[in-house]
């Protein structure tokens, strides 16, 4: 039989099937990695982004160069602790929907009390910047996003740029409990004040149901 043949008859089947091989045994190394790539991943939910049925309130106390000690506590109509802010965090609160009054509690020997009145749609997300003041009677400043002011009404990217911190609540809780009656007369000091200041004073102080940002928006989907 002469080379030629031989090559036709034996080899090139031969080669045939180690290509045939080779193709099938790079198709199982590859095709497990392809599918896996294929499957669309689920984005992980923002911490921003409020759970059904409640809202979500997100106190941001940027940095200063001369950093306070003092802790910004954020008590509800309970005196519960919902919120304790310190310098340079973001602290994320959720309330139930509706209409309710918050206690904005600094100081230790002889703590003050602001009201931030809230009235929040489920689903929603609310900003509100703090940063210290030079006022005896009201010490921290307390700006609310209003998604009406806001560049497109987007909500504020620089909120993502770190997540929030988790303070301990329970902590906070226990020290309220404390100074319960101090922390009761400021309290309705607080409230004749409000009562005596005018509706721009009272405004200002006030988160609308129209301030907030859905899941959506804050996602940025």
């Amino acid at each position: 039989m002469s080379r030629s043949k031989y090559q036709t008859r034996y080899i090139a089947p031969v080669m045939r099937i180690a290509c045939l091989l080779f193709v099938l045994l790079a198709i199982l190394a590859v095709g497990p990695s392809a599918s896996k790539a294929n499957i669309p991943k689920t984005p992980a939910k923002s911490p921003y982004v409020a759970s059904e049925g409640e809202a979500l309130l997100v106190f941001v106390r940027e940095r200063k160069r001369l950093a306070s000690e003092v802790i910004y506590s954020i008590v509800d109509e309970r005196g519960r602790c919902i919120a304790s802010v310190a310098n340079d965090w973001k602290v994320v609160a959720a309330v139930k929907p509706g209409t309710q009054m918050l206690m904005v509690v600094t100081g230790v020997t002889q703590p003050q009390v602001q009201l931030l009145k809230v009235k929040a749609a489920a689903g929603k997300t609310y900003v509100v910047k703090m940063r210290p003041r030079v006022n005896t009677k009201s010490p921290v400043e307390l700006t609310i996003l209003r998604r009406s002011t806001e560049p497109l009404e987007m909500f504020p990217a620089s909120i993502h740029e770190t997540g929030p911190f988790k303070p301990n609540l329970e902590e906070c809780t226990a020290w309220v409990a404390k100074r319960q009656a101090k922390l009761a007369t400021k309290a309705a000091q607080a409230k004749e004040a409000w009562k005596a200041g005018d509706n721009e004073l009272r405004a200002s102080q006030t988160i609308r149901t129209a301030d907030g940002w859905t899941g959506d928006e804050v996602a940025g989907l």
